[in-house]
């Protein structure tokens, strides 16, 4: 009998298909594998590849590398279950082995109708497949909204996706720097299959878009066969490379403008090469029907727009760099590999906790074992919303069951702690208008008030979110606690202090720079707890051991440099200035990998990429930090005794992270500089390397303790009762 094969993830998809959709599998499981998600591929012959052909040679690759498993044989348990295009699964079920499944995701990759009106698929044959099949509901997730709008009304009621199952790239890697000055000419082109309906359909709109006189640089790869069907010729003015000739990130990397018009009948369901382009850096042009799918992340016009606008930008760099950054924030927020982990990690079943990441007060009990807490988290700029719920949710005392429901996108992490998790995307991770994603707020949270009958919900956030109120009287049993920091930025964000009256009590944890806040929360009434970090110094690996889990050189000075986004070879950003400072001291440069992404330079043998979390669990492993001054890391650094350079984030839209660094510095706990690019930042990290170990000491006499406990136990009062 062959054996069973049991994985997270079931991918079934015809892998012959060319373009688009092998391309989308693939990088799923580029995505899956890196974050430790296991993939087994079954394959497919459907009735879209007319002809006999071998696997996508990217897919056929990830097996050959052991990424993904191929299933040949034996039955297959997988707690999630996708299907990719379902005219696969309609026409090709007999071929399938029997699967078993938790969940059962059915990816509309298009319309159940072609171009000229043929049906492609049926929606509710499809569905009932599935249901026979695998013995559960389906749920169908469009890849854009034009599908989404196609399938709609065909789809079984409450089982289409609030979220549009969107294609993702891998945004480092198609990241690109730009030539300046910028080429006299606009460099514009545009990367697709040379299928007729993926151009303009008559000759008029085709020479709007793609000008034939030469006032602009048109490149084009893909071939243009169609371009002669219409015009006679392709114009010897252009440049054209057919697929293979030119890597596609290095044709991205030399345009300018990223211009693509279709087949006003074709429903182009999603567009993956202007996601593409867009993290590339070449900015997209596109008609206006793409606007519900990219939003700001492009220009949008109509063909006889398309020069105007082109020419504008082209002459304006500021307005072009502007929509370029733009371009890239949305593709990093929206369709990064990071988006796909977090929405199967909401379905995923949570795996055993991580050694030494067990919550402190015992394992998990059974539901009516003892009081039940929901950890509601906001969708912060970093993980600190996240992270000082996980830090409570440690030190509750045996018996207390705790669940996670975030808009986080690194939400798995509490799975990797012991706790169940689901993921809810923030209206900016969907691009959903705030009314729209209200609604499905107010919803998705009282269903699972329903499901999982918590004592009380802890929202950590500086905003609650409008939809509260209503939650609160659909599911009135449990008690509300709002997780409110200090340090608001004076004069900021004063309305959003009264929605303490949506709340039962308010629990502040505690700032080591208190005597600094002068923000609208200094008076506002709350439970107050000492300085909460998810670790004590206990939890620390000592210098040896930090330094070999993060791979790093086992003797040598080295710095933890957290300063977000920028270039290490611009000594112009704060990331590239601390490179340099910290090269003429001779000191390692320690780089988290979402920070030095996007940077576009290679780095050298003095700069290690470190990726953990909780990161705090190795500081042993470095002599200096060069840090922000947000909540969590100010505190970790300070209790943990790592000599610290702050250099505060004044971008923070409330957060009050210069008060925190100058605090710090006044009592000698740390130095602080307004701005790497600061020519005293060297002098102030030559000094830590001597007086750092002493100033550390004074900021840990100064350290009242965790308060994680101490937040711990007041929850738990108010889930009995008390705790007003």
């Amino acid at each position: 009998m062959s054996a069973m094969h049991v994985t997270d993830v079931a991918m079934i998809s015809d892998f012959r298909l060319p373009g688009g959709t092998s391309q989308s599998v693939s990088e799923e499981i580029t995505a899956q594998h890196s974050a430790g998600i296991s993939t087994a591929l079954v394959h497919v012959n459907g009735p879209l590849v007319g002809r006999v052909r071998g696997f996508h040679p990217a897919v056929a690759a990830h097996v050959r590398s052991g990424r993904a498993t191929l299933v040949v044989d034996g039955d297959v348990h997988a707690s999630v279950v996708t299907v990719r295009h379902p005219a696969v699964l309609e026409q090709g079920a007999a071929q399938l082995p029997r699967i078993t499944a938790d969940h059962v995701v059915i990816i509309a990759n298009a319309g159940p109708t072609d171009i000229d009106g043929r049906a492609v698929y049926d929606v509710a044959r499809t569905d009932q497949v599935a249901r026979d099949h695998f013995g559960v509901d389906p749920v169908w997730a469009p890849i854009g909204p034009l599908v989404r709008e196609a399938i709609a009304d065909d789809v079984p009621a409450g089982r289409l996706a609030p979220a549009d199952w969107v294609n993702i790239i891998d945004v480092d890697a198609w990241s690109a720097e730009r030539p300046v000055p910028p080429s006299t000419r606009p460099v514009v082109g545009r990367h697709s299959r040379p299928s007729p309906q993926k151009w303009p359909a008559d000759a008029q709109t085709l020479r709007a878009v793609y000008p034939t006189d030469g006032s602009w640089e048109v490149r084009v790869l893909g071939g243009a066969r169609p371009v002669a069907d219409l015009l006679g010729t392709v114009p010897s003015s252009w440049t054209v490379h057919e697929f293979g000739d030119v890597p596609p990130a290095e044709f991205l990397a030399g345009l300018d403008f990223f211009v693509y018009y279709h087949d006003p009948r074709w429903v182009e369901a999603f567009g993956r090469t202007i996601v593409e382009a867009m993290a590339s850096g070449a900015l997209a042009v596109l008609p206006p029907h793409f606007r519900v799918l990219f939003g700001d992340g492009a220009v949008y016009a109509e063909p006889h727009e398309v020069r105007a606008v082109v020419d504008r930008l082209h002459h304006d760099r500021d307005a072009y760099g502007a929509q370029v950054d733009r371009a890239r924030s949305i593709v990093r927020d929206r369709f990064s590999h990071g988006t796909h982990v977090a929405r199967l990690s909401a379905l995923l079943t949570p795996r055993e906790p991580e050694p030494g990441l067990r919550p402190s007060g015992g394992p998990a009990a059974a539901p009516d074992d003892g009081p039940r807490l929901l950890m509601v988290s906001s969708n912060g700029a970093g993980m600190g919303h996240l992270t000082r719920l996980l830090s409570y949710a440690r030190q509750v005392e045996d018996g207390t069951t705790v669940s996670f429901l975030s808009m986080s996108q690194a939400v798995p992490v509490a799975g990797r702690m012991g706790h169940d998790y689901e993921y809810l995307p923030s209206a900016k991770a969907l691009g959903m208008p705030p009314g729209r994603w209200r609604e499905m707020f107010v919803g998705r949270v009282t269903e699972t008030l329903r499901r999982r009958r918590p004592d009380v919900v802890v929202f950590d956030g500086t905003w609650p979110y409008p939809g509260v109120e209503e939650i609160r009287e659909q599911e009135p049993s449990p008690r509300w606690v709002w997780s409110r920091r200090g340090m608001w930025r004076r004069g900021l964000n004063v309305e959003q202090v009264r929605k303490a009256a949506w709340f039962d009590a308010v629990l502040e944890p505690g700032d080591l720079a208190a005597a600094r806040d002068r923000g609208a929360t200094v008076d506002a009434p709350s439970h107050k707890v000492r300085p909460v970090t998810l670790l004590d110094r206990e939890d620390l690996d000592d210098r040896a051991r930090a330094r070999a889990e993060l791979g790093l050189p086992a003797d040598g000075p080295l710095a933890l440099v957290s300063l977000g986004a920028g270039n290490i070879n611009d000594t112009g950003s704060q990331i590239g200035a601390a490179a340099a400072a910290l090269r003429t001291l001779g000191v390692g440069m320690c780089v988290t990998v979402p920070e030095i992404a996007g940077a576009g330079a290679a780095v050298g043998a003095d700069v290690h990429l470190v990726r953990d979390y909780p990161l705090s669990r190795r500081y042993r492993a470095f002599d200096l930090a060069i840090a922000a001054s947000g909540y969590n890391s100010f505190h970790e650094l300070l209790r943990f005794g790592t000599p610290t350079l702050f250099v505060p984030n004044r971008a923070t839209s409330l957060d009050d992270q210069e008060g925190r660094a100058e605090h710090a510095a006044a009592q000698g706990w740390a130095h602080q500089v307004a701005d790497m690019t600061d020519p005293g930042a060297r002098d102030l990290l030559a000094d830590l390397l001597d007086a750092g170990p002493s100033m550390a000491t004074r900021a840990a006499a100064a350290d009242p303790g965790n308060g994680g406990t101490d937040a711990a136990r007041f929850l738990i009062d108010v889930a009995g009762g008390g705790g007003r």
